[in-house]
Order: C-alpha cells, then structure tokens, then sequence
C-alpha cells in the first residue's frame, strides 16, 4: 500500500494558524495584565465568546480553538479553515491577580 502523501499547498490549516498566532500574539501584547485575548464566534445565529488558552491545527483543513466560556465551561472548537470568521476581543482574565501566561499553541 503507498504511503499517504502530506498536502501541500497555501491553503493549509498550518499556514492559517501561523498567521492567526502572529495575529493573536500581537493582539495579546497589547493588553495589560487583567486582560487576556478572547475571541466570539457567530456559529449558527448564536453568539459564543470564550477566553482562548490553546490554539492548535490538524492539516489540511481543521483549525482548532480551545479555552473557557464567561461561566466558567471548558470549550474546544474545530472549525473548518473555510468556515473561519471570529472577532479577536479582549476579555477580563478569570484570575487577574494570578502570573498572565502567554498566549498558548497547540499543534
């Protein structure tokens, strides 16, 4: 059986998520310590804002969004990289008086 072979191509999961990082970090950098970087997102008519922890890939085409809602609730979203449109906003950190960790990838 061939092996399988690795796309390639500028319309990789990959090279989106270098540019979001690049994008987040700056956003991220520009916040003081009782922000951190949020994103909302619009799926279906429903607004879902959550406080982004992790942001990950899986080629060719997953772009994958981890972090905690304003209640408190772990969420993990997979969102096809043809699909993606969300806002970058600053949100208040759930434990402001705690180190702010830098923004986190995944891969």
């Amino acid at each position: 059986m061939p092996e399988p072979v690795k796309p390639t191509g500028q319309n990789l999961a990959s090279e989106l998520y270098k540019h979001l990082k690049k994008r987040a970090e700056d956003f991220d950098n520009k916040l003081d310590g009782s922000q951190g970087v949020g994103v909302r997102l619009i799926p279906s008519g429903q607004s879902v804002t959550f406080q982004v922890t992790a942001l990950g890939y899986c080629d060719p085409s997953l772009i994958i969004f981890a972090g905690v809602t304003e209640s408190g609730l772990e969420v993990q979203l997979m969102q096809h990289v043809s699909q993606l449109n969300f806002l970058l906003m600053a949100m208040p950190r759930p434990n402001p008086e705690e180190p702010k960790i830098p923004f986190g990838f995944i891969q």
